[in-house]
């Protein structure tokens, strides 16, 4: 795997403007947040003004020591100095944040995912990249910068847990590989971050998990594993997350699973759905066909229906597949 080269027109583009706005996508991951830092530090190095938005609360317990740095209310900046940077996404609708207020900026666009729209003035997406984090350093790098020791930890911690601590990595990643030996070089500890992500969790996320490990049930011929959890299971065991990385973890390890869909009921009509593939089954595209995004072996959306609704439409969609 080769990453894909930065276009030099988008590199051109920190040299135009003085002021950044910084997002990331709705119910933001650590590889979202990091990248927003990393890109943040690097954009101060070089002398610019940024301002850091985030969707709130932080509900996911690796990313709440972070939600201090982000301010959650959209402020207008002078629109003929301020860029604004979406950072792993390219649907400027999928920010929480008013679009129509978006638009009247400039924008870039910096995403690893393959779905999206073509949104953007910069753009710098790769795909063939496991993570957004990881882009973030090859800027630094193509600027001929190097990050300090703090930065290198966050654009670490982002990229491993956008990809299970390198579980989902693919043969040919040798590149990959390098890229993270970098920020292992510049200070990222393998063992501190793996502790981040997999530490500190309260009992009531191993109850609840226990609760959606009982409800699981397979479809599809018993290819495909679906469980819900809703608001009642949140209040009544006192925690709002659940594990998830863990969760998947023992789903997909099921004997004949080939995907799992995880629905996390908000309201009676709301649902945000997680999916993870094991071979075959494109759980990007199935995102994509309910309004979300992602890779092909992980992704996630947000749908308006009852659980039925979404449980009956997402088994059509992996029937079209399967």
């Amino acid at each position: 795997m080769k990453f894909s080269p930065i276009p030099s027109s988008f590199m051109e583009g920190f040299s135009l403007f003085d002021s950044f706005i910084l997002l990331g996508h709705e119910q933001p991951d650590a590889d979202c947040l990091c990248s927003m830092l990393g890109l943040a530090e690097f954009l101060k190095a070089r002398g610019k003004s940024v301002t850091l938005l985030a969707e709130k609360p932080f509900t996911r317990p690796e990313t709440l020591p972070m939600e201090t740095l982000f301010q959650s209310e959209w402020q207008d900046s002078p629109k003929e100095k301020a860029l604004v940077v979406l950072l792993d996404l390219s649907d400027l609708t999928r920010t929480g944040f008013p679009a129509e207020k978006i638009r009247q900026y400039p924008l870039m666009v910096i995403d690893h995912h393959a779905s999206g729209k073509p949104e953007g003035d910069f753009r710098y997406v790769d795909p063939r990249s496991p993570a957004t984090t990881l882009l973030i350093l090859k800027i630094w790098e193509a600027a001929g910068m190097t990050p300090d020791k703090q930065t290198a930890e966050r654009l670490f911690f982002g990229f491993s847990t956008d990809t299970g601590f390198f579980r989902h990595l693919e043969e040919e990643t040798g590149e990959v590989f390098q890229a993270v030996s970098t920020l292992v070089d510049l200070g990222a500890s393998p063992n501190r971050t793996y502790k981040q992500m997999s530490g500190g969790r309260g009992i009531g996320t191993r109850r609840l998990m226990g609760r959606i490990l009982e409800r699981s049930r397979m479809f599809c011929s018993d290819r495909i594993l679906i469980s819900w959890e809703d608001q009642n299971d949140r209040d009544e065991l006192n925690t709002d997350e659940r594990d998830s990385d863990k969760l998947y973890q023992l789903l997909q390890s099921i004997e004949g699973c080939e995907a799992v869909a995880l629905l996390r009921m908000e309201s009676e009509n709301r649902c945000i759905i997680g999916l993870r593939s094991n071979n075959h089954v494109d759980v990007g595209k199935i995102a994509a066909a309910l309004g979300g995004g992602g890779h092909k072996k992980a992704s996630g959306c947000a749908v308006e229906m009852t659980m039925d609704q979404a449980r009956t439409r997402l088994i059509e969609l992996f029937e079209e597949q399967l």
